[in-house]
């Protein structure tokens, strides 16, 4: 998208986005006008926050040609489409904004990992459908602000948050497993990421099958904002008997009885370099179990000591007395599921960031 602001108005032009896709990645043009306007209003001044009415969107022009991704032509699909391209609309706006306004710089949040399954309840006998959003990750960080964990996808903006364990397992023959904020597991920065989340249920209904055509994060993973780290990827698995069967977005599976259903859901992205995160905080972010020791070290350049859980000043004093030789950030190993630091692998000495760009 390319922003122009010009007197009281702004205009947000899509035409360089590409043309509309064979597939349901297409988006209609009321809903790329929500998205962008949505992603305007949140960089609006906050005291106006009660008042937004018609008049707030005066101001703003939204350009997208017909036949482009953001405004299809029939017979296009756009099945979900507030949420499988909605969501990029909204966050190539931010992007843009935290540019022309990086002290209220936002950073991307964790991708929507939502998927389809349907089967049959041996309870009841009946054909269902389960969808949800309680495997997302969690908000980018703002300029000031941490990256809250719990608030879905960004195109929710937060309004939409996670269901009830024990309302899903009355609905839908899926037990739970596990549902936990995994440590490192997020964009770090100056200010982090939210937590990423660690979904697990088995499944025991009858056989059946799985569409993740809502589902993304595998691959292209969303920027921070002035230095902070981009959003890890994300991944999808089945545990069926000895075996590990990784699912990518965007296709139908079979779903068996006894399979269970693994989600890895990155946090969101950092905003600013993380040597510039106050070391008590980092120290705090330990002590909380939102980080590792060796995240701390690694990215944040603060030593803190594993018994008493404080930081050791010197120690830090001296890791940060010079820019990182190399950048580190969460990763998933796919064989034990564990969430590792790794290397970026950006050349040496580069700026975080660098390293970011990623394509389908």
């Amino acid at each position: 998208v390319d922003v122009t602001i010009k007197g009281d108005e702004i205009t947000l032009d899509f035409s360089r986005s590409d043309a509309q896709r064979p597939g349901f990645i297409n988006c209609v043009y009321a809903s790329t006008y929500a998205r962008a306007a949505a992603a305007v209003i949140v960089y609006m001044d906050p005291a106006l926050a009660d008042f937004h009415n018609e008049g707030s969107l005066r101001p703003l022009k939204v350009i997208a040609p017909s036949g482009n991704v953001t405004n299809c032509k029939y017979p296009a699909t756009v099945g979900a489409c507030p949420i499988s391209i909605g969501g990029q609309i909204l966050e190539s706006v931010v992007e843009a904004m935290s540019k022309a306004k990086p002290d209220r710089s936002i950073a991307s949040w964790g991708k929507h990992r939502g998927d389809y399954t349907f089967a049959k309840d041996p309870r009841t006998g009946e054909p269902y459908v389960r969808t949800t959003f309680d495997y997302d990750g969690s908000a980018g960080a703002v300029w000031g602000h941490d990256g809250m964990t719990g608030p879905t996808t960004i195109p929710t903006l937060g309004s939409v948050q996670r269901g009830s364990v024990e309302e899903a397992e009355i609905r839908f023959p899926w037990r739970m497993l596990n549902l936990e904020a995994r440590p490192d597991f997020t964009g770090h920065g100056r200010w982090r990421g939210g937590c990423g989340m660690d979904w697990r249920a088995v499944n025991e209904g009858s056989d059946g099958r799985m569409s993740s055509g809502s589902s993304d994060g595998d691959v292209v993973q969303g920027k921070g904002a002035l230095g902070g780290q981009r959003v890890p990827c994300a991944r999808t698995f089945i545990l069926r008997g000895g075996e590990k069967i990784r699912l990518k977005p965007h296709r139908i599976d079979p779903v068996k009885t006894g399979d269970v259903l693994v989600k890895l859901s990155p946090g969101g992205a950092g905003v600013g370099d993380p040597w510039l995160r106050p070391a008590d905080k980092v120290a705090l972010d330990v002590g909380n179990e939102k980080i590792t020791l060796e995240a701390a070290r690694l990215i944040y350049g603060v030593i803190v000591d594993p018994l008493t859980l404080k930081v050791d000043e010197a120690a830090t004093a001296k890791l940060r007395s010079a820019p990182p030789a190399q950048r580190y950030e969460a990763v998933i190993n796919e064989e034990t599921l564990d969430i590792e630091i790794k290397p970026m692998g950006a050349p040496l000495g580069a700026p975080i960031g660098a390293n970011a760009e990623s394509t389908r």
